[in-house]
C-alpha cells in the first residue's frame, strides 16, 4: 500500500501477510495443514466473525478506503477554533462544498483552545483512515511547534497536507470610541506608557501572538496580550474597551466597521486586502518587510493512504475552484489558493524556516 509521507512524497508501506502467502505452495507441511475440512474452516470463520465483529466497522473502512471507495460514511473535519469565528466560518462553507464530490456528509467539530492545539492533537492521534481531518493553519502546523516545546504531536512527523485553501487577512481593530485613530497613536500610547496598552490574540504563543510581539520588538514598545479562544469571545472585551486593540479577520471586523462600532487601524499582510482597499499595511506605516501573512488548509494524519488523500484534495478543489464559491471565499476576505498536494509540502518547510526566524526575533519561548 501506498501512503503520503509528512513533506507530501510517495511512501510504500509493507501489505501485512503477503510473505506468509508466498511460502505455502511450496511447503509439504504447510499443503497438509491448508488441507483442513470445509467444515473445520467454516466453523474458524463463524467464530471469527462473532469475535472481530466490533472491529469490523473500522476493517471494512480501512479497506474500503485502499480500495479507493473512500469515503463510506461522514467525514469530521476539526476546526480549532470558537464557533462565529472567520476559521468556523470558512471551514463550515468548505465542508458544505466538499459534500457533493465525497458523497458523503462532512460535519465540523470545533475542538476548541491552547491556540488551536486541541483540535490538531485530536486529528493527529486520530486513526489515519481519512475521517478526522484538520481545517489546520500557520499556528497548529507551524508556530506552535517553536513556541511551544510541550505540544503534545508533531505537526511535521503526525500530520500531512491535504490541500492548500487560502491565505487569511488580518486587521488591527478597535472599537469606534477608542482614542486611537492610528497605528501611530496606538504605538506612540505604547511607548508613553509602558505595559499599559492590550492586545488581543487568539492563543498563547500562537501566530498572531507571535505577530504583535514582533511589531511590539520593531516599534520598540511594551504592550500586554490578553489570549483568547477565538474572536467571538475577545468582542465585548474589545467593544466596550477592556482591550485596547484586537488581531482579526476581514470577514469578522467589516460588519462591525460597517455597523459603526469598530475601526481598523491597518492589516498585517504583505499587501493591502482586495474587501478593504482603503486600510494600510503595517509596513506602509512605518514598517517595511513587515508582513504576517496567515493561510489555511486541510490536513490529516500520518500514513493515511494516498488514494484517501487525493480523494480529499480533490474535493478541496473542486470547492474552492467553483466560481461562485470563490466569490463566497473572496467576500469573506479569504484568498483562494489551490496547487499541488507537493507544493502545498514545498511551502510548508519554507514557512517553517520564516517562521522560526521570526519567532528567535521576538524571544517568545513555550513553557
Amino acid at each position: 500500500m501506498k501512503v503520503l509521507d509528512a513533506e507530501g512524497q510517495v511512501q510504500d508501506r509493507a501489505t501485512a501477510g503477503g510473505d506468509d502467502d508466498a511460502g505455502a505452495a511450496g511447503d509439504p507441511q504447510r499443503r497438509r495443514e491448508s488441507g483442513m475440512s470445509a467444515r473445520r474452516r467454516s466453523v474458524l470463520r463463524g467464530l471469527s466473525a462473532g469475535l472481530l465483529a466490533p472491529l469490523g466497522w473500522h476493517a471494512a473502512s480501512a479497506r474500503a478506503a485502499s480500495a479507493g471507495a473512500y469515503p463510506v460514511r461522514p467525514v469530521r473535519l476539526v476546526v480549532p477554533f470558537a464557533p462565529g469565528g472567520a476559521t468556523d466560518t470558512l471551514g463550515r462553507l468548505l465542508g458544505r462544498a466538499m459534500e457533493a464530490s465525497l458523497a458523503q456528509p462532512v460535519v465540523v467539530e470545533n475542538r476548541v483552545g491552547a491556540a488551536g492545539a486541541i483540535g490538531a492533537t485530536a486529528v493527529a492521534k486520530s486513526p489515519a483512515d481519512g475521517y478526522s481531518v484538520l481545517l489546520g493553519g500557520v499556528g497548529t502546523n507551524i508556530v506552535l511547534a517553536y513556541t511551544q516545546p510541550s505540544l503534545p504531536y508533531d505537526p511535521v512527523r503526525d500530520l500531512m497536507p491535504a490541500a492548500y485553501l487560502c491565505n487569511v487577512d488580518y486587521v488591527l481593530t478597535v472599537a469606534a470610541g477608542s482614542p486611537y485613530r492610528s497605528l501611530d497613536d496606538l504605538l506612540a500610547a505604547a511607548r508613553k506608557r509602558p505595559r499599559a496598552v492590550s492586545y488581543m490574540s487568539t492563543g498563547m504563543l500562537g501566530p498572531l501572538h507571535v505577530a504583535l510581539e514582533y511589531l511590539s520588538k520593531r516599534a520598540g514598545v511594551s504592550m500586554v496580550h490578553v489570549p483568547y479562544k477565538g474572536e467571538s469571545p475577545a468582542l465585548a472585551d474589545l467593544l466596550e474597551g477592556r482591550i485596547d486593540v484586537a488581531v482579526m479577520t476581514v470577514p469578522f471586523t467589516r460588519p462591525l466597521v460597517q455597523d459603526g462600532r469598530a475601526r481598523v487601524l491597518a492589516t498585517i499582510s504583505a499587501e493591502r486586502t482586495a474587501s478593504m482597499p482603503e486600510v494600510p499595511t503595517v509596513a506602509e506605516l512605518g514598517f517595511p518587510g513587515y508582513a504576517v501573512p496567515i493561510w489555511n488548509g486541510l490536513f490529516v494524519p500520518a500514513g493515511t493512504p494516498v488514494p484517501v488523500v487525493e480523494r480529499l484534495h480533490a474535493a478541496a478543489a473542486a470547492a474552492t475552484g467553483a466560481p461562485a464559491m470563490r466569490e463566497r471565499m473572496v467576500a469573506l476576505g479569504v484568498t483562494p489558493t489551490g496547487g499541488t498536494i507537493a507544493g502545498y509540502a514545498s511551502f510548508l518547510k519554507a514557512e517553517r524556516e520564516r517562521w522560526t526566524a521570526m519567532i528567535r526575533d521576538t524571544g517568545l519561548v513555550g513553557g
